[in-house]
């Protein structure tokens, strides 16, 4: 039961970061066709839309990072992986999913550490520049709870009977 509200829990932030990603795509796409019409048609630049539009992609690879590996879109190397039966692919990913989130740990616990250096307001955009990493953090932190789904996941593969995995 835990797993299915964890699941369906981390599906619903999937589905926020997705539409979340494509409304700042949408943004940058529509402020900076403003821009170009208003060059072409005025002779005038809007100065603001460049740095908005750096920003804008910031979060939006950041929002986009949870949802890719989320998908199963990122890279993974599992020629080798696919060669062994269920059992041993249920260790590896148990494996996997422990150097991963001892990995995304240390980068969440560095975050209260990384947060204060990034002072500063962003020019024309007007925000403290520590807002650019927000996202990053929090997909992060997502990543770490699809890690642990997936290791329990694995964990009742391997505590399945050998003929049922």
């Amino acid at each position: 039961m835990i797993v299915r509200a964890l699941d369906a829990g981390l599906g619903v932030c999937e589905r926020v970061f997705l539409i979340a990603a494509n409304g700042l795509l949408l943004v940058m796409l529509a402020i900076n066709l403003a821009n170009i019409l208003s060059r072409l048609f005025l002779d005038l630049g809007i100065i603001w839309v460049f740095p908005w539009t750096e920003v804008l992609f910031v979060w939006m690879i950041f929002l986009g990072f949870f949802v890719i590996y989320r998908r199963g879109q990122d890279i993974s190397l599992d020629i080798l992986v696919r060669q062994f039966g269920p059992r041993v692919r249920a260790v590896l990913r148990i494996l996997v999913g422990c150097i991963v989130i001892g990995l995304l740990l240390l980068i969440l616990y560095q975050a209260p550490i990384l947060v204060p250096r990034q002072v500063g307001r962003i020019d024309l955009v007007g925000i403290q520049r520590y807002w650019l990493s927000v996202p990053f953090f929090i997909s992060c932190a997502l990543i770490v709870l699809q890690f642990v789904l997936d290791i329990i996941v694995s964990t009742r593969a391997l505590a399945r009977p050998v003929e049922e995995a």
